[in-house]
């Protein structure tokens, strides 16, 4: 990073702004006018740290942001210039979102309530015509076909939806213009030149085939993600002010002095993000409001504001939020809390936000050695159970990576480690040296690990005692599972896939050939002896993943006192026999079966829907869904919706 210079005039540049101490003791704050300053001023790279947020006064939460939108833009100028557990229970026969916590909902592109199926469509290009994103309203009729009864355009036409929520009869949709951004993508660069804007269209969909709009909200900034919990929706989102007339290509000092002062001059209202309630603006909340972090200096700053916004489905004008103010690229939430984590240094710090107050409110933070890492759906390596938050995190400082399972608590406004794996008197590692996390799945007091290089180790790991967790088993097999789903009875599905054994050589043998991955593989395991893990059998698909094994959503589950249907989507591919070598993709639903009740439970592959590519062009299997409605099944492909019975091979209905 292009550092700018003369850190010793910082104090009289801030100072124009009332932003900092002018007696010499910048860590008072005054108002006081000052002379304006001739040099540029020295701003720390906007950096994570390990410490607790706290609620400052105006002058300081405003001169740490606009501290931190200044260093983003010297930052710019510098490299432009220099190239869950298992579902809630359900009160019918149909599956719903499957979801990481029970009880909090997750935003999809589907929909269902046993009698309409809401469908988000994806814009599509056919026939020389563009077809902007919609929502579908499809009424299921007595025989279970489908008749589309209304078509629900965006408010925004060139938007994409990033999700709906069905509660009763609201109905939620959100969606963005442009770029969408996500945790994933969050640190890739904290300041963007684009204003960028959200929405979230709320209706009545009590008549089905008439839903009435009753609020158009949108918000400054990007959606990152979202959660519902029974009438609240929550969002967490990202803004940076845009401000005016930089030059986002400074190189002088005169246009690095010339930048900053036209950030300081600006008002802090300026820099807030607003919320648009059928065009009528609001703001979210004042700079006063902002917690940032407690150890930040004068010479500090971040230019992100995250906010964590919750709207009343049932009276959608009561809007509140909370605004923080550091580095995060993660988030987790459960019934009662959300946690933002960010990479510190090999460590990771964790802000714990309260949910049960009218408002979300920052509660602690806490450090942990190793960070969350990428490997698989990484938001499932953390659990919070009866107030205690477990995390799965990964050292990567030494030779190999070095696995950690902590236990934290809340002691006033510090998450305090209370217990750890490996520990003193339970050094064994989790996981074989060179061994990545591929899955990970907390079920009640215990957590399921997958690690894997060759083979894939299952661990299962006793948290009965919070303060005293142990390793109580493990199950090595070939291959590997991205995705541990809890089922009743201490089973456990586990979705990944499947390696040549005849690649992994004999205990203490040196691999003469890499360990080749050769199709989905799903495996059911019995876990009621935690420290003799067994696998019951396992389904293997050649040359074929599916989307669950990196978004549990596309899992379809229907659990009738643990006697479980399930509904994957596949795809399959391959190289045809002729002159030319060409390849093929088949996309199919794959269903499945597991009674948990039975003396001698096995996961039975039941049929396989099959269905033709819903256009001229690739359809992407990942955004693929499925109902399971009793013997009956629903399956999205692309934007067409098909029908089929349970234990029917014929060809199914549709498209619908």
């Amino acid at each position: 990073m292009k550092y700018v210079k003369l850190a010793n005039y910082i104090l009289s540049a801030v100072c124009i702004a009332g932003l900092t101490a002018c007696s010499g003791d910048s860590s008072e704050d005054d108002l006081g006018q000052t002379p304006v300053p001739t040099a540029v001023p020295q701003i720390n790279p906007a950096t994570a740290f390990s410490g607790a947020l706290a609620q400052v006064n105006q002058a300081k939460a405003s001169r740490y942001i606009k501290n931190g939108i200044y260093s983003s833009i010297a930052q710019y100028a510098y490299q432009t210039a220099y190239p869950s557990a298992p579902a809630e229970t359900l009160k019918d026969n149909f599956s719903t979102t499957n979801t990481q916590e029970s009880g909090v909902d997750e935003a999809d592109r589907l929909e269902y309530n046993g009698d309409t199926l809401y469908l988000a469509a994806f814009a599509e290009w056919r026939n020389e015509a563009n077809y902007p994103a919609h929502v579908r309203v499809l009424q299921r009729n007595t025989d279970y076909s489908l008749t589309q009864v209304a078509e629900l355009p965006l408010s925004q036409e060139n938007a994409n939806i990033d999700g709906i929520y069905l509660n009763d009869d609201r109905l939620a949709v959100l969606s963005s213009e442009g770029y969408r951004y996500t945790f994933d993508t969050l640190m890739a660069g904290s300041w963007d030149t684009f204003e960028n804007k959200f929405t979230v269209d709320l209706y009545n969909t009590r008549e089905v085939s008439s839903p009435v709009l009753l609020n158009n909200m949108q918000f400054d900034g990007s959606l990152l993600s979202s959660r519902r919990i029974g009438d609240a929706l929550y969002l967490v989102s990202s803004f940076t002010a845009h401000v005016e007339g930089l030059n986002l290509n400074a190189s002088t000092d005169a246009e690095f002095l010339a930048n900053y002062r036209k950030i300081v001059a600006t008002s802090d209202d300026e820099l807030m993000p607003k919320v648009y309630v059928d065009g009528q603006a609001k703001a979210l909340f004042s700079a006063e409001d902002c917690v940032i972090p407690a150890q930040a200096s004068d010479k500090d700053g971040y230019a992100q504001l995250l906010s964590v916004i919750k709207i009343n489905l049932l009276v959608p004008t009561e809007i509140v939020a909370s605004c923080v103010s550091a580095m995060a690229d993660m988030m987790y939430m459960s019934a009662d809390s959300l946690y933002l984590g960010a990479a510190v240094n090999e460590q990771t710090a964790l802000h714990k936000i309260g949910l049960q107050g009218a408002v979300p409110s920052y509660q602690a933070s806490g450090l942990l050695n190793g960070v969350v890492g990428w490997q698989s759906q990484r938001e499932l390596k953390l659990s919070e159970q009866n107030g205690f938050l477990r995390v799965v995190t990964t050292d990567y400082s030494a030779q190999s990576p070095v696995h950690h399972l902590s236990v934290l608590t809340q002691n006033g406004n510090e998450l305090q480690v209370v217990a750890s794996l490996p520990n003193k008197d339970q050094p064994e590692a989790i996981g074989k040296p060179g061994e990545e996390i591929y899955a990970v799945r907390f079920m009640g007091d215990k957590a399921y690990i997958v690690t894997f290089e060759r083979i894939d180790p299952l661990y299962v790991i006793d948290l009965s005692d919070p303060y005293t967790p142990i390793v109580a088993g493990a199950l090595e097999i070939p291959g590997f599972s991205s995705y541990l789903f809890p089922m009743d009875n201490n089973y456990l599905l586990g979705v990944g896939q499947h390696v040549n054994a005849r690649n992994i050589p004999d205990r203490g043998a040196v691999a003469d050939e890499p360990v080749t991955q050769e199709g989905m593989k799903i495996s059911l395991f019995d876990v009621n002896d935690p420290a003799n893990p067994i696998e019951i059998n396992n389904i293997v698909m050649a040359q074929a993943y599916t989307p669950v094994e990196y978004d549990y959503r596309a899992l379809s589950a229907l659990n009738i006192n643990g006697a479980y249907q399930l509904a994957m989507p596949v795809e399959q591919w391959g190289q045809n026999e002729d002159e030319f070598g060409t390849w093929w993709n088949q996309s199919s639903l794959l269903l499945l079966q597991v009674d948990t009740n039975s003396a001698q439970s096995m996961l039975i592959q039941n049929s396989q829907v099959q269905v033709p590519n819903s256009s001229d062009y690739y359809v992407y299997g990942g955004d693929d869904r499925s109902v399971i409605h009793g013997e009956h099944v629903f399956y999205i492909h692309g934007n067409q919706v098909w029908h089929s019975l349970w234990n029917d091979e014929l060809k199914p209905a549709g498209p619908y």
